[in-house]
Protein backbone atom coordinates (compact mmCIF):
# COMPACT_ATOMS: atom_id res chain seq x y z
CA UNK A 1 0.00 0.00 0.00
CA UNK A 2 2.43 2.30 -1.07
CA UNK A 3 0.79 4.46 -3.17
CA UNK A 4 -0.07 8.25 -1.40
CA UNK A 5 -3.83 9.10 -1.75
CA UNK A 6 -4.68 12.67 -2.04
CA UNK A 7 -6.81 14.54 0.39
CA UNK A 8 -8.19 18.11 0.42
CA UNK A 9 -9.66 19.73 3.28
CA UNK A 10 -12.95 21.81 4.02
CA UNK A 11 -13.43 23.73 7.36
CA UNK A 12 -10.03 23.35 7.96
CA UNK A 13 -10.09 25.41 10.76
CA UNK A 14 -6.70 25.02 12.64
CA UNK A 15 -5.65 21.99 10.47
CA UNK A 16 -6.18 19.43 13.00
CA UNK A 17 -7.96 16.61 10.92
CA UNK A 18 -5.60 17.58 7.51
CA UNK A 19 -2.05 17.19 10.37
CA UNK A 20 -3.60 13.81 10.90
CA UNK A 21 -3.91 12.90 7.41
CA UNK A 22 -0.82 13.69 6.62
CA UNK A 23 0.72 12.03 9.35
CA UNK A 24 -0.94 8.71 8.34
CA UNK A 25 0.77 9.19 5.07
CA UNK A 26 -1.77 11.51 2.40
CA UNK A 27 -0.66 14.22 0.80
CA UNK A 28 -2.65 17.47 1.32
CA UNK A 29 -3.55 18.65 -2.01
CA UNK A 30 -5.57 22.09 -1.03
CA UNK A 31 -7.60 23.14 1.77
CA UNK A 32 -10.15 26.00 2.38
CA UNK A 33 -11.94 27.76 5.05
CA UNK A 34 -13.67 31.35 5.23
CA UNK A 35 -11.77 32.52 8.62
CA UNK A 36 -8.44 34.06 8.11
CA UNK A 37 -6.55 33.26 10.49
CA UNK A 38 -7.29 29.59 9.58
CA UNK A 39 -5.39 30.59 5.96
CA UNK A 40 -2.70 32.35 8.19
CA UNK A 41 -2.00 29.53 10.01
CA UNK A 42 -2.10 26.69 7.15
CA UNK A 43 -0.16 29.12 4.75
CA UNK A 44 2.74 29.52 7.94
CA UNK A 45 3.17 25.84 8.65
CA UNK A 46 2.39 24.43 5.13
CA UNK A 47 3.51 27.21 2.11
CA UNK A 48 3.49 25.00 -0.36
CA UNK A 49 -0.26 23.73 0.02
CA UNK A 50 -2.47 25.99 -1.74
CA UNK A 51 -5.91 27.94 0.55
CA UNK A 52 -8.60 28.92 -0.26
CA UNK A 53 -9.87 31.54 1.79
CA UNK A 54 -13.48 31.61 0.72
CA UNK A 55 -17.36 31.13 1.94
CA UNK A 56 -18.12 27.60 0.84
CA UNK A 57 -21.36 28.34 0.16
CA UNK A 58 -19.34 29.95 -3.11
CA UNK A 59 -16.49 28.07 -3.70
CA UNK A 60 -16.77 25.70 -6.38
CA UNK A 61 -14.68 23.17 -7.72
CA UNK A 62 -13.23 24.72 -10.67
CA UNK A 63 -11.86 26.92 -7.63
CA UNK A 64 -10.47 24.15 -6.54
CA UNK A 65 -9.29 22.15 -9.15
CA UNK A 66 -7.58 25.01 -10.57
CA UNK A 67 -5.70 25.55 -7.16
CA UNK A 68 -4.50 22.05 -7.33
CA UNK A 69 -3.46 22.19 -11.18
CA UNK A 70 -6.60 19.57 -12.10
CA UNK A 71 -5.67 17.05 -9.52
CA UNK A 72 -8.88 15.71 -8.02
CA UNK A 73 -8.40 14.15 -4.16
CA UNK A 74 -8.91 10.70 -3.37
CA UNK A 75 -10.87 11.90 -0.51
CA UNK A 76 -12.91 15.18 1.14
CA UNK A 77 -11.90 16.01 4.66
CA UNK A 78 -14.23 18.56 7.40
CA UNK A 79 -16.51 19.17 9.44
CA UNK A 80 -18.80 22.25 8.87
CA UNK A 81 -18.45 24.77 12.24
CA UNK A 82 -20.47 23.00 15.10
CA UNK A 83 -21.87 25.97 16.76
CA UNK A 84 -25.40 25.86 15.62
CA UNK A 85 -26.27 22.48 17.43
CA UNK A 86 -23.62 22.07 20.08
CA UNK A 87 -24.72 20.11 22.85
CA UNK A 88 -22.83 23.25 24.99
CA UNK A 89 -24.87 25.75 23.39
CA UNK A 90 -28.69 26.67 21.78
CA UNK A 91 -29.39 24.36 18.80
CA UNK A 92 -30.40 27.39 16.87
CA UNK A 93 -32.63 26.31 13.93
CA UNK A 94 -31.99 30.00 12.14
CA UNK A 95 -28.24 29.39 12.27
CA UNK A 96 -27.12 29.12 8.76
CA UNK A 97 -23.84 27.18 9.42
CA UNK A 98 -26.85 24.15 10.34
CA UNK A 99 -26.85 24.15 6.56
CA UNK A 100 -23.45 24.11 5.21
CA UNK A 101 -23.43 20.62 4.59
CA UNK A 102 -25.30 21.45 1.22
CA UNK A 103 -22.26 23.20 -0.11
CA UNK A 104 -20.09 20.40 1.11
CA UNK A 105 -22.18 17.71 -0.81
CA UNK A 106 -22.31 19.50 -3.63
CA UNK A 107 -18.62 20.01 -3.66
CA UNK A 108 -18.55 16.02 -2.67
CA UNK A 109 -20.62 15.51 -5.93
CA UNK A 110 -18.65 17.38 -8.28
CA UNK A 111 -15.30 16.33 -7.32
CA UNK A 112 -16.03 12.47 -6.85
CA UNK A 113 -13.84 11.31 -4.34
CA UNK A 114 -13.69 8.00 -3.14
CA UNK A 115 -14.15 8.50 0.26
CA UNK A 116 -15.23 11.90 2.65
CA UNK A 117 -14.94 12.17 6.11
CA UNK A 118 -17.45 14.40 8.18
CA UNK A 119 -16.75 15.15 11.26
CA UNK A 120 -19.29 16.89 13.93
CA UNK A 121 -20.29 17.35 17.35
CA UNK A 122 -22.75 14.54 19.14
CA UNK A 123 -25.15 17.11 19.23
CA UNK A 124 -25.49 16.42 15.38
CA UNK A 125 -27.45 13.25 15.90
CA UNK A 126 -30.28 14.89 17.68
CA UNK A 127 -30.64 17.83 15.82
CA UNK A 128 -34.36 18.73 15.31
CA UNK A 129 -34.88 14.97 16.54
CA UNK A 130 -32.73 13.59 14.32
CA UNK A 131 -33.88 15.03 10.96
CA UNK A 132 -30.79 16.72 10.08
CA UNK A 133 -28.55 13.82 10.24
CA UNK A 134 -31.59 12.43 8.39
CA UNK A 135 -30.89 15.10 5.63
CA UNK A 136 -27.67 15.10 5.76
CA UNK A 137 -27.47 11.25 5.39
CA UNK A 138 -29.78 11.17 2.39
CA UNK A 139 -28.27 14.15 1.10
CA UNK A 140 -24.67 11.85 0.29
CA UNK A 141 -26.64 8.86 -0.32
CA UNK A 142 -28.40 9.95 -3.04
CA UNK A 143 -25.02 11.23 -4.19
CA UNK A 144 -23.15 7.29 -4.51
CA UNK A 145 -22.07 7.21 -0.71
CA UNK A 146 -22.27 4.04 1.29
CA UNK A 147 -22.82 5.98 4.92
CA UNK A 148 -21.29 4.96 8.06
CA UNK A 149 -21.75 6.93 11.48
CA UNK A 150 -19.80 6.51 14.79
CA UNK A 151 -19.30 8.25 18.07
CA UNK A 152 -15.56 8.34 18.46
CA UNK A 153 -13.57 9.28 22.15
CA UNK A 154 -10.26 10.76 21.01
CA UNK A 155 -9.25 9.05 24.83
CA UNK A 156 -9.38 6.27 23.05
CA UNK A 157 -6.61 6.59 20.19
CA UNK A 158 -3.60 8.00 22.26
CA UNK A 159 -4.69 11.57 23.32
CA UNK A 160 -4.86 12.31 26.86
CA UNK A 161 -8.63 13.94 26.62
CA UNK A 162 -12.09 13.19 26.47
CA UNK A 163 -13.44 14.36 23.54
CA UNK A 164 -16.58 12.73 21.71
CA UNK A 165 -17.41 13.48 17.68
CA UNK A 166 -19.46 12.07 15.46
CA UNK A 167 -17.52 10.73 12.33
CA UNK A 168 -19.60 10.28 9.37
CA UNK A 169 -17.48 8.35 6.55
CA UNK A 170 -18.99 7.94 2.99
CA UNK A 171 -17.26 6.12 0.45
CA UNK A 172 -18.21 4.81 -3.26
CA UNK A 173 -15.45 1.99 -2.57
CA UNK A 174 -16.67 -1.61 -3.54
CA UNK A 175 -16.38 -3.27 0.30
CA UNK A 176 -17.42 -2.96 4.04
CA UNK A 177 -15.71 0.19 6.32
CA UNK A 178 -14.68 -0.40 9.50
CA UNK A 179 -14.19 2.35 12.45
CA UNK A 180 -10.26 1.98 13.84
CA UNK A 181 -10.51 0.00 17.14
CA UNK A 182 -8.96 1.53 20.23
CA UNK A 183 -4.92 1.95 19.96
CA UNK A 184 -2.73 3.93 21.88
CA UNK A 185 -0.41 4.34 18.63
CA UNK A 186 1.69 6.97 17.71
CA UNK A 187 1.50 7.78 14.09
CA UNK A 188 4.20 9.43 12.32
CA UNK A 189 5.46 12.83 14.38
CA UNK A 190 2.01 12.50 16.64
CA UNK A 191 2.53 11.47 19.70
CA UNK A 192 0.07 9.16 22.10
CA UNK A 193 -0.03 10.80 25.66
CA UNK A 194 -1.20 8.92 28.77
CA UNK A 195 -2.46 12.00 30.79
CA UNK A 196 -2.21 15.38 31.22
CA UNK A 197 1.34 14.86 33.03
CA UNK A 198 2.72 13.62 29.90
CA UNK A 199 1.20 15.68 27.67
CA UNK A 200 2.22 19.44 29.43
CA UNK A 201 4.43 18.30 32.25
CA UNK A 202 7.28 20.26 30.84
CA UNK A 203 5.85 23.28 29.63
CA UNK A 204 5.71 24.55 33.60
CA UNK A 205 9.26 25.80 32.75
CA UNK A 206 8.86 27.36 29.75
CA UNK A 207 8.18 30.85 29.34
CA UNK A 208 5.97 32.85 26.66
CA UNK A 209 8.77 32.55 24.11
CA UNK A 210 8.05 29.44 23.41
CA UNK A 211 5.17 29.46 20.51
CA UNK A 212 1.61 29.99 21.57
CA UNK A 213 2.89 29.61 25.24
CA UNK A 214 0.98 32.58 25.97
CA UNK A 215 -0.61 32.93 29.84
CA UNK A 216 -3.93 34.68 30.23
CA UNK A 217 -3.40 37.94 32.80
CA UNK A 218 -6.27 36.75 35.16
CA UNK A 219 -8.01 39.54 37.66
CA UNK A 220 -7.89 39.17 41.67
CA UNK A 221 -11.55 37.87 41.75
CA UNK A 222 -10.98 34.96 38.93
CA UNK A 223 -7.52 33.96 41.10
CA UNK A 224 -9.46 33.53 44.27
CA UNK A 225 -11.43 31.30 42.35
CA UNK A 226 -9.19 29.60 41.10
CA UNK A 227 -7.23 28.89 44.30
CA UNK A 228 -10.66 27.20 45.67
CA UNK A 229 -10.58 24.57 42.62
CA UNK A 230 -8.74 21.10 43.72
CA UNK A 231 -6.74 19.31 41.17
CA UNK A 232 -9.34 17.11 39.39
CA UNK A 233 -12.23 19.63 40.55
CA UNK A 234 -14.77 21.85 40.19
CA UNK A 235 -15.65 25.35 41.96
CA UNK A 236 -17.20 24.99 45.34
CA UNK A 237 -21.07 25.96 45.16
CA UNK A 238 -22.16 29.16 44.80
CA UNK A 239 -23.32 29.75 48.62
CA UNK A 240 -20.40 27.98 50.08
CA UNK A 241 -18.33 30.98 48.35
CA UNK A 242 -17.44 34.01 49.93
CA UNK A 243 -19.95 36.91 48.49
CA UNK A 244 -17.61 38.59 46.85
CA UNK A 245 -16.60 36.27 44.24
CA UNK A 246 -20.06 34.79 43.75
CA UNK A 247 -21.86 34.66 40.31
CA UNK A 248 -24.38 32.49 38.96
CA UNK A 249 -22.42 30.64 36.10
CA UNK A 250 -19.22 29.69 35.87
CA UNK A 251 -19.45 27.54 32.89
CA UNK A 252 -16.77 24.75 32.05
CA UNK A 253 -13.60 26.85 32.62
CA UNK A 254 -13.76 26.55 36.33
CA UNK A 255 -12.78 22.75 35.97
CA UNK A 256 -8.98 22.33 37.50
CA UNK A 257 -6.92 19.44 35.61
CA UNK A 258 -5.53 16.76 37.32
CA UNK A 259 -1.89 15.66 36.24
CA UNK A 260 -2.30 11.36 36.45
CA UNK A 261 -6.01 11.56 34.58
CA UNK A 262 -7.41 13.35 30.71
CA UNK A 263 -8.18 16.02 30.59
CA UNK A 264 -12.12 17.19 29.08
CA UNK A 265 -13.04 18.60 26.30
CA UNK A 266 -10.54 20.92 25.31
CA UNK A 267 -13.35 24.20 24.35
CA UNK A 268 -12.11 28.03 24.49
CA UNK A 269 -14.38 29.20 26.70
CA UNK A 270 -14.49 33.23 26.78
CA UNK A 271 -10.70 33.03 25.53
CA UNK A 272 -10.13 30.66 28.24
CA UNK A 273 -9.58 26.75 28.42
CA UNK A 274 -9.99 24.37 32.10
CA UNK A 275 -7.77 25.86 34.88
CA UNK A 276 -3.55 24.25 35.18
CA UNK A 277 -3.23 21.23 37.44
CA UNK A 278 -0.53 23.09 39.36
CA UNK A 279 -0.91 27.25 38.72
CA UNK A 280 -3.78 29.54 39.62
CA UNK A 281 -4.33 30.07 35.30
CA UNK A 282 -6.17 28.76 32.49
CA UNK A 283 -4.13 26.63 30.04
CA UNK A 284 -2.72 28.45 27.50
CA UNK A 285 -3.14 28.09 23.91
CA UNK A 286 -0.01 25.82 23.36
CA UNK A 287 -0.93 23.50 26.55
CA UNK A 288 -4.52 22.90 24.97
CA UNK A 289 -3.09 21.98 21.17
CA UNK A 290 -0.86 19.76 23.23
CA UNK A 291 -3.90 17.84 25.02
CA UNK A 292 -4.75 17.81 21.79
CA UNK A 293 -1.83 16.10 20.26
CA UNK A 294 -0.66 18.94 17.96
CA UNK A 295 3.13 18.65 17.50
CA UNK A 296 5.08 21.72 18.98
CA UNK A 297 5.85 22.78 15.25
CA UNK A 298 2.64 23.61 14.57
CA UNK A 299 1.95 27.44 15.14
CA UNK A 300 -0.78 28.83 15.70
CA UNK A 301 -1.56 32.57 13.79
CA UNK A 302 -3.53 35.30 15.75
CA UNK A 303 -3.93 37.08 18.74
CA UNK A 304 -4.58 34.81 22.07
CA UNK A 305 -7.88 34.53 21.18
CA UNK A 306 -7.92 33.68 17.74
CA UNK A 307 -5.61 30.96 19.02
CA UNK A 308 -7.74 29.41 21.17
CA UNK A 309 -10.65 29.14 19.12
CA UNK A 310 -7.72 27.53 16.78
CA UNK A 311 -7.06 24.84 19.20
CA UNK A 312 -9.99 24.41 20.77
CA UNK A 313 -12.32 23.54 17.58
CA UNK A 314 -10.30 21.18 15.82
CA UNK A 315 -9.68 17.27 15.73
CA UNK A 316 -7.22 15.87 17.44
CA UNK A 317 -4.92 14.96 14.95
CA UNK A 318 -3.51 12.06 16.67
CA UNK A 319 -7.49 10.74 16.22
CA UNK A 320 -7.77 11.81 12.92
CA UNK A 321 -4.15 9.77 11.85
CA UNK A 322 -6.05 6.59 13.31
CA UNK A 323 -9.31 7.18 11.14
CA UNK A 324 -7.16 8.44 8.28
CA UNK A 325 -4.90 5.32 8.43
CA UNK A 326 -8.03 2.77 8.54
CA UNK A 327 -9.53 4.77 5.52
CA UNK A 328 -6.10 4.30 3.74
CA UNK A 329 -6.68 0.45 4.15
CA UNK A 330 -10.55 0.37 3.58
CA UNK A 331 -9.10 2.38 0.18
CA UNK A 332 -6.45 0.20 -0.95
CA UNK A 333 -6.00 -3.14 1.05
CA UNK A 334 -8.17 -5.52 -1.68
CA UNK A 335 -8.16 -8.20 0.98
CA UNK A 336 -9.71 -5.40 3.56
CA UNK A 337 -12.56 -6.83 6.24
CA UNK A 338 -14.85 -4.17 7.00
CA UNK A 339 -18.24 -4.20 8.81
CA UNK A 340 -21.79 -3.14 8.57
CA UNK A 341 -22.14 -2.73 11.96
CA UNK A 342 -21.70 1.40 11.99
CA UNK A 343 -23.42 1.51 8.07
CA UNK A 344 -26.33 4.20 8.24
CA UNK A 345 -27.70 4.20 5.07
CA UNK A 346 -26.46 2.60 1.74
CA UNK A 347 -26.07 4.35 -1.17
CA UNK A 348 -28.66 5.86 -3.54
CA UNK A 349 -31.29 4.55 -0.36
CA UNK A 350 -33.18 7.25 1.49
CA UNK A 351 -33.88 7.47 5.14
CA UNK A 352 -38.23 8.69 5.12
CA UNK A 353 -38.31 12.10 6.21
CA UNK A 354 -41.04 11.46 8.38
CA UNK A 355 -40.02 8.40 10.25
CA UNK A 356 -39.44 10.01 13.46
CA UNK A 357 -42.36 11.58 13.49
CA UNK A 358 -45.07 8.94 12.68
CA UNK A 359 -42.92 6.35 14.87
CA UNK A 360 -41.72 9.03 17.66
CA UNK A 361 -38.68 6.71 17.74
CA UNK A 362 -35.15 8.27 18.61
CA UNK A 363 -32.19 8.54 16.62
CA UNK A 364 -30.40 5.79 18.46
CA UNK A 365 -33.04 3.70 18.01
CA UNK A 366 -33.34 4.42 14.10
CA UNK A 367 -30.14 3.72 13.82
CA UNK A 368 -30.65 0.72 15.25
CA UNK A 369 -33.78 -0.61 12.90
CA UNK A 370 -31.80 0.34 9.97
CA UNK A 371 -28.61 -1.86 11.57
CA UNK A 372 -31.17 -4.80 11.89
CA UNK A 373 -33.08 -4.44 8.68
CA UNK A 374 -36.24 -2.90 10.35
CA UNK A 375 -36.91 -0.05 8.33
CA UNK A 376 -36.18 0.41 4.29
Amino acid sequence: MSEKLKVYGLFTGGGGLDIGFKEAGFEIIGASDIWKESENTMNLNYPDIPFICKDITTLTSHDILESTNGVKPDVIIGGPPCQGFSVMGDKNSADPRNVLFEAYARLVDDLEPKCFVFENVKGIKSMFKGRYLNMVANSFSKIGYDIYLKVLNSKDYGVPQKRERVIIVGTKVNRLFKYPPPSNDSIGILKAKKNVQEAIGDLVKKDDKFPNHLALTHGEIVLKRYKLIPEGGKLPPPEELPIEIRRKNFGNTYVRLHRKELAPTMVPGNNAFPVHPTLDRSLTPREAARIQTFPDSHIFTGARKEQCILVGNAVPPLMGAHIARELKKHILDKEYIGSEKNLLLKRNSLIEKDVINKSKVNLASLIYSLEQGVLG
